[in-house]
């Protein structure tokens, strides 16, 4: 009885994660790419990314910020982002794509 009940808090606090995180379900898998803001007409010609991970929405590691993105691809003026959200069994990656000039 109490490793039913231990597996049952455990799914719970992990649902509970999920629902706090940033994306849409999918705690066994998950895979999407959704767009940022401040999109523009210009044609970027230099693109930065930037990667952070979680483990069972317990320990998150990385910088994940759109700053830092900029930073690794030597942008100044950003035309766009998309922030790409992998999930399997609770190792969630999470990687922000920046371009611009």
């Amino acid at each position: 009885m109490k490793k039913v009940l231990l597996t049952l808090a455990i799914l719970c606090l992990t649902t509970i994660g999920a629902a706090n995180a940033e994306f849409l379900g999918g705690i066994i898998y998950n895979g999407m790419t959704t767009p940022g803001d401040g999109y523009t007409n210009v044609v970027p010609t230099k693109q930065g990314t930037t990667t952070c991970r979680s483990v069972f929405f317990i320990v998150g590691v990385g910088d994940c910020s759109v700053r830092t993105a900029m930073k690794n691809g030597g942008i100044r003026s950003l035309a766009g982002y998309d922030i790409e959200r992998k999930n399997i069994l609770g190792f969630q990656t999470i990687t922000v794509k920046a371009w611009g000039n």
